[in-house]
């Protein structure tokens, strides 16, 4: 035998497996080639946001991507979210299925080739789509290029943004008349009495800007961690001052008016600096790198729309003074027209965050509004406060100004992300009602059917109280009188 034989044979095989690798090469060539990505004509490259219900068209451009003869190439799309986007495309009708899969036929095109896709926002919120060639050659199927991500934002229609505006300025209106209705029935005596003494305002300032805040970051862990946006919106709303609706509920409970009003001043005014100090010290903990936004101006809003109406109607109560028992009979009609009007016109408008809401969403939505009603019932309770005066502090620290959160988020958070973590105080403020009309209910009935002699009695005892108040501070005047 010839000692050369075995290299002859290694010689032969590796002219035999040449081809193999001459096409193995070519094949890793051809696949490298391939250079795919998307391009939103006029915006660039990466991301695109666009609104509900609006289309624009998307390229998917490929660069240096030769065809094999004998080969089908396919482009597949992939839309991570169906049901935030749509994608399309016009030429041929095709649109994705259920699970945002589409496929089109590429084959003979060009080295060089764009396809144009339409992209169509359904809902707002956040998807990725992904575009990938596949070439099949007798069932064995090979991918080409790396595939390529578009970030596509959804943000909300104009028709959305306008019915939101149209509610919001109907608020304002009746909330502005309410509080006309509630400067006529307000004491001033009263109320100076109140700030003199301030127990009450200052329980009710313990409960909301202590409490609250507290239970709403304890809450925020009901969410997973990859949703910053809900733990910021609930903590934004657990640290908000109480709501204008509290002066209404107060009434509606027959609470005392006049702490009501001076804790929704207070806690009004002290948010300018209560809630950047709660922003600074945990918000930042919930969302890293952002820099969280205080509404001042809104802040200011908010108190003006407090006073200035609230100063009519004391000026209503001075100067006309059958205006104004006018005024204060129709105060409770119009507090519960509000109540249902907010509650109607409220999921009307906002039904599309209401669609939003997840289980867990719910349940921060009820519980936040409980805690606070039970923790502002319970603190007043032991600091030995009147019956009135624990109805409006339990109301008070329970009912939170949410339009407030709302807007605090809407300008820390880039859209849709600010309209995502909204849907917290959307649903404080869509639930706070629930628990409230459910104890007026239940508290009418059984005054009218199972009265209890206590509470009368303690009635008798407050308007003794206030009647010798009143005859004390008119004894005294008298005296000063007639010294002068």
């Amino acid at each position: 035998m010839c000692p050369l034989y075995p290299l002859h044979i290694l010689v032969l095989y590796c002219c035999m497996l040449l081809p193999l690798f001459l096409a193995v090469v070519q094949g890793a060539e051809n696949l490298a080639g391939w250079k795919l990505n998307f391009s939103v004509p006029r915006i660039g490259h990466g991301e695109h946001k666009l609104r509900e219900l609006t289309s624009q068209a998307v390229d998917v451009l490929c660069f240096d991507c030769p065809q094999i003869e004998g080969e089908k190439y396919t482009l597949a799309v992939t839309n991570q979210d169906p049901s935030i986007a749509e994608i399309s495309y016009p030429l041929t009708g095709d649109i994705q299925d259920e699970s945002g899969y589409l496929e089109l036929d590429i084959t003979g095109m060009a080295s060089e080739f764009n396809v144009t896709l339409n992209v169509t926002g359904t809902f707002l919120g956040f998807s990725n789509l992904e575009a990938k060639v596949v070439a099949t050659k007798e069932d064995v199927v090979q991918e080409k290029g790396t595939p390529e991500d578009l970030h596509i934002t959804v943000t909300r229609s104009k028709a959305k943004k306008t019915a939101s505006k149209i509610f919001g300025y109907s608020v304002a209106v009746l909330i502005s008349l309410a509080y006309i209705n509630l400067g006529c029935a307000l004491d001033l005596k009263v109320m100076k009495e109140v700030l003199r003494r301030p127990v009450g305002p200052a329980i009710g300032f313990v409960s909301q800007f202590m409490f609250m805040p507290l239970a709403a970051f304890a809450l925020s862990f009901v969410f997973p961690a990859d949703m910053p946006e809900m733990r910021l919106g609930l903590f934004v709303t657990g640290c908000s001052p109480g709501g204008g609706a509290s002066n209404i509920w107060t009434v509606m409970f027959g609470g005392n008016l006049d702490l009501s009003v001076t804790m929704t001043a207070v806690s009004t005014f002290s948010a300018f600096f209560m809630m950047p100090v709660w922003m600074y010290a945990i918000g930042e903990v919930i969302i890293a790198d952002t820099d969280i936004v205080v509404p001042y101006a809104k802040i200011l809003t908010y108190g003006i729309m407090l006073v200035v109406p609230l100063s009519i109607g004391v000026g209503i109560n001075k100067f006309l003074p059958k205006v104004s028992k006018f005024m204060v009979k129709i105060m409770k009609p119009l507090a519960l027209f509000l109540i249902v009007f907010i509650l109607v016109c409220g999921i009307w408008s906002q039904f599309f965050m209401i669609k939003l809401i997840s289980w867990r969403i719910a349940l921060v939505g009820f519980a936040l509004p409980w805690l606070g009603f039970a923790f502002g019932c319970l603190f007043s309770k032991l600091c030995r406060r009147e019956r009135m005066d624990i109805i409006a502090i339990a109301v008070e620290t329970g009912v939170q100004n949410t339009g407030m959160a709302i807007f605090m988020l809407w300008f820390t958070l880039e859209h849709p992300a600010g309209d995502l973590a909204a849907v917290v105080p959307v649903a404080v403020a869509t639930f706070t009602p629930f628990p409230l009309l459910a104890g007026l209910i239940y508290y009418k009935a059984r005054a009218k059917y199972c009265p209890l002699s206590r509470e009368a009695e303690l009635q008798d005892i407050i308007k003794g109280g206030e009647e010798k108040k009143n005859l004390n501070g008119a004894g005294e005047n008298n005296n000063q009188h007639t010294l002068a």
